[in-house]
């Protein structure tokens, strides 16, 4: 009798087994397989080709919309942004430079050449860039970010770097970079009296 019972207890178990299994198979196939069906093709081993490619196409038919409407300052602005995403340092500063000479006032296109010369490693002009801006829009938060970053992390000047990061947590008040920048000054603080 007792065996009879387990034999019965087993087989029901295998069936709710293969039944659990079963839904939570068909439960992952589906899902998976529409992610798979919807995935662009690529034209490279790895993957990158079509993003590249993407982006290059992009990067042309941004180059004929400038030389089309060469007074567009957000064409001329999206277009130095993709400069900046295709390693095209140069060309990507002389189109913002194009866009102040549209509008002089420009503050994005002023604030992004510093960033590009900081992302060079030519922290003088970025300097030079980020004083500018900061005398003509001083509540440039993300200005004073930058200038902060230049001065500690690039040039090693901790007390000018403390200083700008110091202002731009008053003006920021709150967030992730100002936390981030928090632990920055910190970490200057630190440094300068190891010095």
């Amino acid at each position: 009798m007792f065996f009879g019972r387990s034999v019965k207890s087993n087989k029901f178990r295998k069936a709710l087994f293969i039944t659990i299994t079963a839904l939570i198979a068909i439960g992952l196939v589906i899902p998976l397989a529409s992610l798979f069906r919807e995935q662009p093709s690529t034209g490279g081993a790895n993957g990158t080709g079509t993003a590249q490619q993407t982006l290059q196409e992009r990067l042309a038919d941004l180059e004929a919309e400038a030389i089309k409407n060469p007074g567009d300052t957000a064409v001329l602005m999206e277009l130095a942004e993709a400069y900046v995403y295709t390693s095209k340092p140069d060309q990507a500063v002389k189109t913002y430079e194009q866009v102040l000479l549209i509008d002089p006032g420009q503050s994005e296109a002023r604030y992004m050449i510093a960033y590009v010369y900081y992302m060079s490693g030519k922290y003088d002009l970025s300097v030079t860039r980020l004083q500018e801006l900061i005398l003509k829009d001083p509540e440039y938060t993300e200005a004073h970010l930058l200038y902060g970053y230049v001065l500690g992390a690039g040039k090693k000047d901790y007390a000018g770097g403390i200083q700008e990061l110091e202002k731009y947590v008053a003006l920021a008040k709150e967030g992730p970079d100002v936390e981030k920048a928090k632990l920055a000054i910190n970490e200057w603080k630190t440094a300068q009296t190891k010095k």
